[in-house]
């Protein structure tokens, strides 16, 4: 099971021409992941670590860097909010070289298991397609080789072969 989140990130220049970008992601994670880096200004960390899923709400831990825009109920001690399902957050961060805000919303919990099970399946048919593939090789070495030149089982010529030097 993973939990689904969705984070919009807006970023605007302090400086003229204060122009404005936005971007929205999603993310499914796992309880203890960290997601969503802020990159820049000396900074290299994760903005969110998912502490727990618990279907209609999520517990998560926000980096050190951001503050709550607005104080949620469910705003907690060390950086912490729980959000319930479909509920958003927005959070600040005003001490880059560009105003970012960021608001997430917990959507859910998703299954990876089938997803990766049918993965898997097609990885373990794409590897024998491939062993089919590495059989087939050396017998087209073979045929591209003169006769006399070595066999399949001693590729290196012998003593009364001439030797590439």
């Amino acid at each position: 099971m993973k939990a689904v989140f969705q984070i919009t990130t807006l970023e605007n220049d302090w400086r003229p021409p204060f122009r404005k970008t936005k971007e929205t992601l999603e993310f499914e994670v796992s309880d203890g992941d960290e997601f969503d880096r802020i990159v820049g200004n000396g900074n290299d960390e994760a903005v969110f670590q998912l502490l727990q899923a618990m279907g209609d709400r999520a517990k998560l831990r926000y980096s050190r860097l951001f503050t709550l825009k607005e104080p949620m109920e469910l705003g907690g001690r060390e950086k912490t909010v729980v959000l319930p399902k479909g509920t958003e957050a927005t959070l600040t961060y005003l001490w880059g070289e560009k105003g970012i805000t960021k608001k997430i919303a917990y959507t859910g919990i998703t299954s990876g298991k089938p997803e990766t099970d049918s993965e898997e399946e097609e990885e373990d048919e794409d590897e024998d397609s491939e062993d089919e593939d590495t059989e087939e090789e050396p017998s087209e070495t073979g045929q591209e080789e003169a006769p006399g030149e070595g066999t399949e089982d001693s590729p290196e010529p012998g003593p009364d072969e001439p030797q590439d030097k």
